[in-house]
């Protein structure tokens, strides 16, 4: 492919962008996107006691700093999951595990 003087450079974030939708696992790299939309998406009183962990076979483990977190969490989880899928724009989470870390 030649270009001319008058082309302006293509950005390095769509040269990255349609070389990971080559990879064959780019579906479950596109999935974790959740991680820059979580503090959107929950707010941040919960950002601030909870972080997503960990990401497999559709389950989010969420890391959670104190046992009533823990439990307003597990009020929420399906609004959550709703909130995140619909954010990202497909059914991403089918499952929200959470995890007490109080060390975290």
């Amino acid at each position: 492919m030649t270009r001319s003087r008058n082309d302006a450079p293509t950005p390095i974030a769509d040269v990255l962008r349609a070389l990971l939708e080559r990879l064959p696992d780019s579906a479950r790299l596109a999935d974790h996107e959740l991680w820059s939309h979580w503090d959107a998406v929950v707010g941040p009183t919960i950002a601030a006691h909870a972080r997503p962990h960990r990401l497999q076979r559709g389950v989010l483990t969420v890391s959670v700093d104190a046992p009533e977190w823990m439990q307003e969490l597990q009020f929420q989880k399906q609004d959550l999951r709703e909130r995140l899928n619909a954010r990202i724009g497909r059914p991403v989470v089918r499952d929200l595990y959470l995890l007490l870390a109080i060390n975290r």
